[in-house]
């Protein structure tokens, strides 16, 4: 039986193909009978009138279906907003390039709390620590502040604002230790760019074991680590012009030092509540002030 074309009643308008061609297979599946048409620019699906009703139900099923996140998936529980230790981070790099730049109380902040692996290697480990704050002008510095503040909020989101700035300074001056190691002649650098990075390993591998994909195919759940090598690819490795004097080796033994603690603190059940955000974020903190007393000799 010929059906009039009055008969007929558009369910789905569409200037994407691919959907529209969805649609088609989704209604073909159910037996729905259809037609595929396209006008002024837009696909039009278009089904008998008494079909309408079923056929617009089971498109609206299907694209909520689609929406939805792959089975698998979980959020991470969010355990602050993150600013707290964001503020705390910005406060210190500000106080020190202050001191720094006026040889404040008559000191050189900058030769003595630079890495330089000879003195380290001597044994002064303050270094690793001083150095993550230091920096060179306000564009090194205000690079910092904006790629250490990012990661380190969400960082601070997940694992909490003292928790989570422990290890981004732990991670920072492990990996300025490796660089000392690792770098062949005496060496000589400073920037929060190493806990910077830390920070993103941190928080690239944290995302990949405790949450969001890890019950998902296994390229699903390397996408962090994806995404997070791309990161250190494009930002870490300066901009290729001569004289861009950029500590690639500090970038990637920070990234590596992060990721590491990262992967370890996802195994944990780490303490949630506020007394040991508040422990640990005073052990971040007075790391620095020490570090910072002892190489001055106070």
């Amino acid at each position: 039986m010929v059906v009039g074309r009055e008969a007929w009643v558009v369910v789905l308008r569409a200037r994407d193909q691919r959907q529209s061609t969805e649609a088609g297979l989704v209604l073909t599946a159910l037996e729905i009978e259809h037609e595929l048409t396209r006008l002024d620019g837009r696909w039009m699906i278009s089904v008998p009138a008494e079909l309408a009703p079923q056929a617009s139900a089971e498109l609206v099923e299907y694209a909520a279906e689609s929406r939805a996140p792959p089975v698998g998936v979980r959020p991470i529980a969010e355990l602050s907003t993150g600013w707290g230790g964001v503020v705390v981070y910005v406060v210190v790099l500000l106080v020190v390039a202050a001191l720094t730049r006026r040889y404040a109380f008559d000191y050189d902040w900058l030769a003595s709390g630079r890495i330089d692996s000879t003195r380290v290697l001597a044994g002064e480990w303050w270094r690793t620590l001083t150095a993550l704050t230091l920096h060179v002008d306000i564009s090194h510095l205000a690079g910092n502040i904006v790629f250490g503040g990012f990661f380190g909020l969400y960082v601070g989101r997940y694992l909490g604002p003292g928790i989570g700035w422990a290890a981004i300074v732990g991670g920072g001056a492990l990996g300025n230790a490796l660089n000392v190691l690792i770098q062949p002649a005496r060496h000589l650098s400073i920037g929060a760019s190493t806990a910077v990075f830390a920070a993103l390993g941190l928080l690239v591998a944290y995302t990949w074991r405790r949450g969001f994909w890890k019950e998902t195919s296994w390229r699903t759940r390397i996408a962090p680590v994806t995404a997070g090598l791309g990161l250190l690819a494009f930002t870490g490795t300066g901009s290729g012009v001569e004289g861009d004097n950029v500590d690639v080796m500090a970038h990637l033994t920070g990234f590596l030092s992060g990721f590491a603690l990262g992967a370890l603190m996802a195994r944990l059940e780490l303490p949630e509540g506020p007394e040991a955000q508040r422990f640990w974020g005073s052990i971040a903190i007075g790391g620095v002030v020490l570090a910072w007393m002892t190489a001055l000799g106070v």
